[in-house]
């Protein structure tokens, strides 16, 4: 079990997952303001060239992507068409999760969680309870929602967001990734390398192998409940097989940071980031995916076409592999 009060004198600065997402918010707003030419023309497109997606789900059927300025768009048709939706408010959404009933959750940044039905149609907002600031949002298998947030911010809702239980931590340190492959299996990876687990449906959480205290997690995506996937800074990824006891730390052909990552059958993985980097993982081998905009991909989503991504001012699939030879993981 955890239990007790630790600070960390390693600590640079306050918040550093709460700056990125700020950092984002106000890029956001800058370059608004600079492409604020033809408006009309962008105001009529369901995708446009000022949206900052920044998470992307399917529930096997409709696809959701959300982002700044409460934009969410939906798909039907696996990307070949969408529907947008603008939340009120102008809600910092900065993640999007499909429940086991095929509903959807979003995140919002200032301190809510929206709901929407498997279609994606209609979206209401439920207040969180009071936070230093929310992180990341998954809903499991058996329709339990789980926000992470900073100073060890975990709870649970049974009940749709209506009311929440406490899990937090005593501790200040960011929660920043939080995923239920299962209904008895979560997983939570924070800064400094931090990894929990639960092996009982979040009742209880114990601590998980370290993923070493220079790595700072930016996404994280289980397979199963053995075969899991991290994705840090200048192109770093941790994988553990064995449930988050273990981690083997192996490097992407990319020098910038990984903002999404997708575990996929097969050992297989895709991994995207800053200026449109992208690599896959097949074979035992990395390779660099080519000719993706220059623009920060951070969601990732499989459907029964292949794999999507979103990103600034784009929502586009992952293009079929190379056939240039790959390097082979370090």
């Amino acid at each position: 079990m955890i239990q007790g009060k630790h600070t960390s004198p390693r600590r640079i600065g306050a918040g550093a997952a709460v700056m990125l997402v700020i950092s984002s918010l106000i890029l956001s707003a800058c370059q608004d303001d600079r492409r604020s030419g033809g408006a009309a023309t962008e105001a009529a497109k369901s995708v446009r060239r000022t949206d900052h997606f920044q998470s992307l789900v399917s529930n096997g059927t409709v696809l959701v992507a959300v982002g700044s300025f409460g934009a969410v768009i939906s798909s039907a048709d696996g990307g070949t068409s969408w529907t947008r939706t603008a939340l009120s408010d102008g809600a910092p959404l900065v993640r999007v999760a499909s429940c086991g009933d095929r509903s959807f959750v979003a995140l919002d940044f200032s301190g809510k969680i929206w709901r929407a039905p498997p279609s994606a149609s209609a979206w209401t907002a439920l207040p969180l309870p009071p936070a230093d600031a929310v992180l990341d949002a998954t809903c499991t298998p058996d329709n339990r929602i789980w926000v992470t947030g900073a100073r060890g911010l975990l709870v649970v809702s049974a009940d749709g967001g209506k009311t929440w239980a406490e899990k937090s931590l005593d501790e200040d340190i960011q929660l920043l990734n939080i995923q239920f492959p299962t209904p008895a299996f979560g997983v939570v990876a924070g800064e400094f390398g931090r990894v929990l687990t639960t092996r009982d449906g979040g009742a209880s959480w114990t601590q998980g192998g370290s993923m070493g205290d220079d790595f700072y997690p930016q996404a994280m995506h289980f397979e199963t409940e053995q075969r899991g996937l991290v994705v840090g800074l200048g192109g770093a990824v941790q994988e553990t097989r064995d449930g988050g006891v273990t981690w083997n730390r192996t490097k992407a052909p990319i020098e910038a940071p990984l903002y999404g990552v997708l575990a996929l059958p097969n050992d297989e993985a895709v991994v995207v980031g800053a200026a449109g980097s992208a690599a896959r993982l097949s074979g035992g081998r990395w390779s660099p995916v080519t000719g993706l905009p220059m623009t920060d991909l951070r969601g990732i989503a499989a459907t029964s076409q292949g794999v999507m991504l979103a990103g600034t001012g784009a929502v586009l699939a992952l293009p079929a592999p190379p056939t240039a030879s790959a390097s082979k993981i370090n």
